[in-house]
């Protein structure tokens, strides 16, 4: 990329830089409803939220929802009985959402739309909703090689 990240009506898109990171999940079917549904008693699992980053990540040649709490030291039991799961890292672009909720979420899939069409993704790798704060969500698309 240039030295000036590219815009769009959505937000500025960056390229980073993740690394692996542990964490626990469930797994939901890649659908709407399923998705809506699971993230409530996902999240009403955990003793806080404090603390936590909470991911999903998007297997869709599986059509597979993974929701996913990075692990924190007082995860040292899985007393939920959680799976355990790898959040990959590599390279990926991001376009962080900002807006009122539930508004935001309904940018989502365009802001993925917007992602894939600016690299060659890596499809071995897991699209990312990083959800970041209340109204911010950074949505990651696994890229190949880093761009020109």
């Amino acid at each position: 990329m240039s030295n000036c990240p590219p815009r769009h009506a959505l937000g500025r898109i960056d390229v980073v830089t993740l690394e692996d990171l542990p964490a626990l999940s469930r797994d939901v079917p890649l659908n709407l409803s399923n998705i809506r549904a699971g993230w409530p008693e996902f999240e009403h699992g955990f003793d806080s939220l404090k603390g936590r980053r909470m991911l999903g990540l998007l297997y869709g040649g599986r059509h597979v929802y993974r929701m996913c709490s990075v692990r924190v030291e007082r995860d040292v039991d899985n007393p939920l009985d959680l799976d355990e799961t790898t959040i990959p890292g590599g390279a990926y672009l991001r376009l962080r959402l900002r807006g009122d909720v539930p508004e935001v979420y309904g940018q989502i899939g365009e802001a993925f739309d917007v992602l894939f069409g600016q690299a060659e993704h890596d499809p071995t790798r897991p699209s990312i909703e990083s959800y970041r704060r209340e109204g911010e969500i950074d949505c990651l698309v696994p890229i190949v090689q880093q761009l020109e």
